[in-house]
């Protein structure tokens, strides 16, 4: 059995067919049909690091 697929951008998932399921604190639960069941995957969003001004 493999694993989750895990995404790192909404749209790589978009573009592999997912649409937005739900959302989760650090990204998106998204879902494909297959027509008589749905895939399941995870979009983890990073959140961008401050950038210091020294």
């Amino acid at each position: 059995m493999s694993g989750i697929k895990i995404f790192s951008s909404l749209e790589e998932a978009q573009a592999a067919g997912f649409v937005v399921f739900d959302r989760l604190p650090d990204g998106y639960l998204v879902r494909k049909s297959s027509g008589t069941a749905f895939a399941l995957a995870i979009v983890r969003i990073k959140k961008k690091e401050p950038v210091s001004k020294d």
